[in-house]
């Protein structure tokens, strides 16, 4: 299935208008925060048995997904790097607090690894990274990445100041276990042109990566974090009258 700019838009509107609860008789229902928008794309004829075929990469978009001033990060690092990730109000981890959760229970680890978007490390500290929390970063797709997959793994001070304002456009693609790829695109609030334009860059991203192009697109949805999924499609957005 293709997609143009004017059936994005169209679509991008409808799962925004219909993130409100409308009841008759009631007052319109908006969310007292502010929803993240995500789009979710179905895939067909691909085989996930073939690694090659999985995907687990970062893209960087062309503008913020985030509205807070830090991206949810936490810097695993030490000396110059740790101290400046300090200085950025960022979460941190040096080399003896590594080791130290090692010593914590599963649970604790798990709940860790979960509360960060990202991890980005210093390079020299991958190795005790892979030792003490890989079994946990690798099931849910954290294991930070160099590039061209990924932005994680930073040498200096200046690729830390770098990554933190990166971080606030990226987004982790992965089809791993399902033919289903669902990444944010932005929030509520932000501008429509901004949230086009981030879509616009998932679907070209996605695109390119796929054996057949448009063909290997089932389906495609937008949906807010509360709202209903709206099928990005001509004909199902004109029976919503939208």
């Amino acid at each position: 299935m293709k997609v143009d700019d004017k059936l994005l838009r169209r679509s991008l509107n409808a799962a925004i208008e219909f993130s409100v609860l409308k009841k008759e008789g009631h007052k319109d229902k908006v969310r007292k925060f502010d929803e993240t928008i995500d789009l979710i794309l179905n895939i067909k004829d691909v085989n996930l048995n073939d690694p090659k075929a999985r995907i687990d990469k970062e893209l960087i978009l062309p503008n913020s997904v985030i509205t807070t001033d830090k991206p949810n990060i936490c810097v695993i690092a030490s000396d110059e790097i740790l101290l400046e990730a300090k200085k950025s109000s960022l979460d941190t981890l040096d080399r003896e607090g590594l080791a130290g959760i090692n010593n914590e229970e599963k649970k604790y680890k798990k709940k860790f690894v979960k509360k960060y978007d990202f991890f980005v490390v210093e390079d020299k500290e991958m190795r005790n990274v892979a030792r003490y929390l890989a079994r946990f970063l690798g099931p849910i797709g954290k294991m930070p990445k160099p590039f061209p997959s990924g932005y994680g793994i930073i040498s200096s001070v200046d690729e830390l100041n770098t990554a933190i304002e990166r971080y606030k456009k990226i987004i982790r693609v992965q089809m791993k276990k399902q033919p289903v790829i669902q990444v944010k695109v932005g929030k509520k609030s932000m501008d429509s042109n901004d949230l086009l334009e981030n879509m616009k860059a998932v679907v070209d991203y996605i695109i390119d990566l796929m054996p057949h192009k448009y063909n290997n697109i089932k389906s495609m949805f937008l949906k807010t974090t509360m709202g209903r999924p709206i099928r990005v499609d001509n004909d199902y957005l004109t029976s919503l009258g939208v």
